[in-house]
């Protein structure tokens, strides 16, 4: 490693913004020797000038004059929603349920719904945990799939009850356009058996939707237990949620 390769990698992370997050391949054009790249980041790690926030991932840390600042949070959720121009994954959990106006309550887990299983990661001060989904992400079904990752975890939302969730969901799947339903129906049926109960209890109501397939789906020995009334949810008795 040449003290005029430190320096030609070290003029460009200069001309970073800061808190900007980055990869080696940043760098491929300027030093060919992945090896020497390597080394060369690592050097810059233990002199400060750059922050190892994950594999392979690097930041441009921001001082203050409280210190250092931690990763953004949009840049360092980027490798985990997209890979290059394709949709790998979406924001679920506290997140998703701050969109749909269910929670205010700010959280340092973020969660994140993906085709691919993995276990929770760390990076700076936040942790980023992961949600299986089993319906094929893309952006125009992202918004539906938030609505139904929202019932599945209906009794987790903080400082909201199920009923107040189940009123504010209602209300969403009635300002939804028919086929923007007939796709929420068709989504759900990837889905526990208390959501698909929930979705077609929902979508029943407004009667715009074929809920049949749904409720084939469904044992009818079973009842759901979220703890809904007739107001939250008007069509529950004939879908058994309790």
């Amino acid at each position: 490693m040449t003290n005029r390769i430190v320096d030609i990698v070290v003029s460009r992370v200069n001309k970073m913004r800061t808190g900007y997050i980055f990869t080696s391949s940043d760098f491929t054009d300027i030093v060919k020797d992945p090896a020497v790249l390597s080394r060369t980041l690592r050097s810059l790690v233990q002199a400060g000038k750059i922050r190892k926030i994950g594999k392979g991932r690097f930041d441009k840390p921001k001082q203050t004059i409280l210190g250092v600042m931690p990763p953004s949070v949009d840049w360092m959720l980027q490798e985990f929603l997209m890979d290059g121009k394709r949709i790998i994954g979406y924001m679920s959990g506290q997140t998703a349920f701050q969109l749909l106006g269910l929670s205010t309550q700010i959280s340092s887990v973020y969660t994140v719904g993906s085709n691919t299983y993995r276990r929770a990661v760390k990076r700076g001060g936040y942790t980023i945990r992961f949600v299986l989904q089993s319906n094929t992400i893309t952006r125009a079904n992202i918004p539906l799939l938030q609505v139904l990752d929202a019932i599945r975890f209906i009794r987790q939302i903080p400082a909201c009850t199920p009923e107040d969730a189940c009123v504010t969901l209602r209300g969403i799947v009635r300002k939804m356009q028919p086929d923007e339903r007939k796709q929420l129906s068709t989504l759900a049926m990837a889905y526990t058996d208390y959501v698909r109960a929930v979705v077609g209890a929902m979508l029943d109501e407004v009667g715009d939707t074929d809920t049949a397939a749904l409720n084939r789906s469904l044992n009818v020995a079973s009842t759901y237990k979220i703890g809904l009334s007739d107001d939250a949810l008007p069509n529950r008795k004939k879908w058994r949620v309790q």
